[in-house]
């Protein structure tokens, strides 16, 4: 009897521990992490330096259409602000500008009556520079299409461009031995100037207004290569041009 209450109690006792003790603890399941977001290959409060080379030529209805060519190259310095799509930018560029269509000689009859003289001019090179700050508005194809890298762009904004003198050898000069109807003769000396097309139409400096886009590629997040094409125009008409920049750039 006594051991039939010991097992009894016993029995109890367990079956109370057992639920105190709670359900039974599952072991613990191994998750792997989120795989890491690709890398941004345009991005917000970005810094950009690019270096390219450039080519510029006169068009519209001006005298200077098609008649000077400028070859050069240059930098732009472009930070994109916390607006993934909007940037600003500083560019300068320098070459020379040859205007004529190369040099060329010329027989002019100075005085009635008296033998021509040759006068030589055009093929000048002249330096030049164009500094300009632009507003940028950028679209990276990459939100849309994930793999492509590439961002049209358009800019507009306004500068000045610089020339430099045409060279020191812009004169030409022929003395003559005049004859009156006393016959009285003198020596006479007619001096003409060689004037620059491309100074006289730009001056030494001139304001200038730019608008213009373009299409970058990156082949990563910091290196890519771009290409431009921008329509310039200078205060005073008939003095604008069209200039096509292409070049490296890296981002930081």
């Amino acid at each position: 009897m006594k051991r039939a209450i010991v097992l009894a109690v016993v029995a109890t006792v367990s079956q109370a521990m057992i639920a105190f003790a709670g359900p039974e603890v599952p072991s613990k399941a191994v998750v792997a992490p989120p795989p890491p977001p690709p890398p941004e290959f345009f991005r917000p409060n970005e810094f950009d330096i690019g270096a390219f080379g450039t080519y510029a030529t006169g068009v519209g209805s001006s005298n200077n259409a098609g008649k000077f060519h400028l070859w050069g190259g240059g930098m732009d310095f472009t930070y994109w602000f916390p607006w993934l799509y909007l940037g600003a930018r500083f560019q300068g560029t320098g070459g020379e500008i040859i205007g004529g269509g190369g040099p060329r000689s010329k027989s002019v009859t100075l005085v009635q009556g008296f033998p021509p003289v040759t006068v030589h001019g055009g093929g000048g090179d002249v330096a030049a520079g164009i500094l300009e700050s632009d507003l940028l508005l950028r679209y990276p194809l990459d939100k849309v299409w994930p793999g492509v890298h590439l961002a049209p762009y358009m800019f507009v904004g306004f500068g000045g461009v610089v020339v430099g003198s045409p060279g020191e050898n812009k004169t030409v000069s022929e003395t003559f031995t005049v004859t009156n109807s006393a016959g009285v003769s003198r020596q006479v000396t007619f001096t003409g100037r060689r004037i620059s097309r491309v100074s006289n139409a730009f001056g030494n400096t001139r304001l200038l207004g730019d608008v213009g886009g373009g299409l970058e590629y990156r082949f990563t997040p910091n290196i890519g290569i771009f290409g431009e094409t921008g329509y310039y125009f200078p205060n005073g008409a008939g003095n604008n041009f069209v200039k096509i920049d292409f070049g490296l750039r890296y981002a930081f």
